[in-house]
Formats: C-alpha cells, structure tokens, sequence
C-alpha cells in the first residue's frame, strides 16, 4: 500500500471510529426484549471479523461460548453467553443440534448435562441462528493456521510445525488469528492429518444444521456466505440482512455499514498478503498440492460443497 493510501486509510478509520466507534452491552431492558441468535460456524469461516462487523454496524458486543483472552482487546464482548449481547459465538465442532433440549415457548437451551464446560451459559435461550458458510478448503486451512499457532503460543505444546528456534519464534512474533506459516517450517504429514479430520467435521455440521432446519422456520435461519461479505458489491446488502435478523434497535444507517468493514479490517484478524507472497510464508496452493489429498477431503464434503457452489480446490479433478 502506498504511503497515500495508508493515510488516507488511517484518516477514514480515525472517522469512523468518532461516528460509529462506541460499543456497549444490551442495557436491562434490552435485554428483556432482545434474543440474541447464536452465530454458528465453521472454525476458519471468518467468525471472528464477522463479529467486528456486527459490533460496529449495531453498537453492541458479541458474545461467545468460549473464553479467548487474545480477543478481548478486539472483542470485549468475548465470554459473554447471556441477553447482554447481540450474537453469541459458537463452533458445530464444539455446540451441535443435540446439545439443546426444548423449554417452554419453543425455546431451548443448552444441555449443561452433556456440555457442562459452557455453565456460563445456563441463562441463554435459542431460537435462532446465523450461519456463515466459506470455501471448506480455505476455512480449513485457515482453521489449522489458527490451530498452530495456539498450540506454540498458548498451549505451549509442540505444533507438528517442527522445534527450531527459528519456526517458534516466527509463530510467537505473530497474531494468533491471523498468522502465518514459514515455509521451511510447514509439516505436510502433520497438516494432512488435520485437514482429513477437519473436512469430516465439516460434513457433520451440516448434518446438525438440516435438524435446526427441521425444528425452526426458515425465519429463525440466516445463511450467509463469507465470500459475499468480502465481495465489494455484495456485501453491503449482506451485512444489513445480519443487522436486520439481530433486531438491533434503532436500525443502523448505511454510514454505519460502511464503517464497520472498515473499522473491522484489523491486522489483528486477516492476514498481510503481501507476506503470503513473499516467497517466505506457505501459501495455501503449497499445502493443497498433494491432489490425493484435495480428493480424499473431497469425498467427505462433496454432497453439501457441491449444492453451495463449492469445487474441489484448485484445478483438482476427483
């Protein structure tokens, strides 16, 4: 980016964040009157950018099942599983279909019986969800970038990405949701394994979003695509379906919309491309050139993959 550009980014970021910039929790009586949907989607979907986007477009936090600490500075919202916010994050992977039980008023909440690592959410009620969809490979591969540098940075155990200094020291220097992976560090053994395993999960939550489907209206669902939202001109429209669905009161101007694609396009969440390519990092091209892997992955994802519009990565023929 040139010099001019960056500062007349820095120029509309410093705007927006003057106009639209303040967040804040559902007060108590809005919380009486408001929902909150659970956004529900694949790891390495964009879940986490797409929570900016719904932070700054309405004013209120997200919410999520889980407890991040990297993300609070982000998303302060973060933990919070209650009326208090506008959406609450979760994973198919970690909160399926059979996790809820039924309760008056055709509710359900979540069976703490069966999940009872998620008792902060004992006060939440469902009834409807946002589903975020993206290329199953590219969400994959994101999710396992993600996976990596958790396991170096916060579990401090070994990744798979091998023990040199230089590998863990590259991944402790970075972002851990928008890292890269060195080059001479990457383990196609390691990411192989994963990316199998993966691409079953990702078969199995679509088997729990046809039984949301069955138990809710087409009203209380809301799929949309990542790849609309990162589409220039389609995603305004996109984002005001997700506004409108949360019900966030008073409705969000369209300058509202505008800026928070820009105030959530932190570096902090996606990646510099210019670093993917410099020759340094591996690109995603590199770890899906084994076609008998892109195949074997193909298999589990190709009856939903394919009614989505998705194909087998690259120029692979399975």
């Amino acid at each position: 980016m040139a010099r001019g550009e960056a500062r007349e980014t820095d120029e509309a970021r410093l705007a927006c964040l003057q106009r639209h910039g303040y967040r804040r929790f559902w007060n108590r009586a809005q919380r009486a009157r408001h929902l909150p949907p659970l956004l529900w989607t694949f790891p390495g979907a964009g879940n986490t950018w797409i929570r900016m986007l719904l932070d700054y477009s309405t004013g209120i936090y997200t919410g999520s099942i889980y407890g991040d600490p990297s993300l609070l500075p982000l998303l302060p919202g973060e933990g919070r599983c209650d009326r208090s916010v506008v959406a609450i994050k979760a994973h198919p992977s970690h909160i399926d279909s059979l996790d809820f039980v039924p309760t008056t008023g055709g509710l359900l909440r979540l069976n703490l019986t069966r999940k009872p690592q998620y008792a902060k959410c004992a006060p939440y009620r469902f009834n409807s969800a946002i589903v975020v969809v993206r290329d199953p490979f590219r969400a994959i591969w994101a999710e396992y970038k993600r996976y990596v540098n958790w396991r170096e940075v916060v579990a401090g155990r070994p990744s798979g990405e091998g023990t040199s200094p230089e590998c863990r020291m590259a991944l402790q220097q970075q972002s851990l949701h928008s890292g890269a992976l060195l080059r001479a560090c990457f383990d196609h053994g390691h990411f192989a394994h994963h990316a199998t395993h993966l691409a079953r999960q990702w078969k199995h939550a679509w088997f729990h979003y046809g039984r949301f489907r069955s138990q809710y209206r087409a009203q209380h669902l809301l799929t949309i695509s990542f790849e609309d939202l990162v589409n220039r001109e389609r995603r305004g429209p996109v984002l005001r379906q997700m506004v409108d669905f949360v019900n966030a009161q008073p409705r969000a101007t369209d300058d509202a919309l505008r800026c928070a694609f820009t105030l959530a396009d932190s570096p902090h969440i996606h990646r510099d491309r210019r670093t993917e390519r410099s020759g340094e990092v591996i690109p995603i091209e590199a770890a899906y050139a084994n076609s008998t892997l892109v195949c074997l992955m193909w298999n589990f994802m190709r009856r939903k993959a394919t009614k989505l519009g998705y194909k087998p990565f690259g120029k692979v023929k399975c």
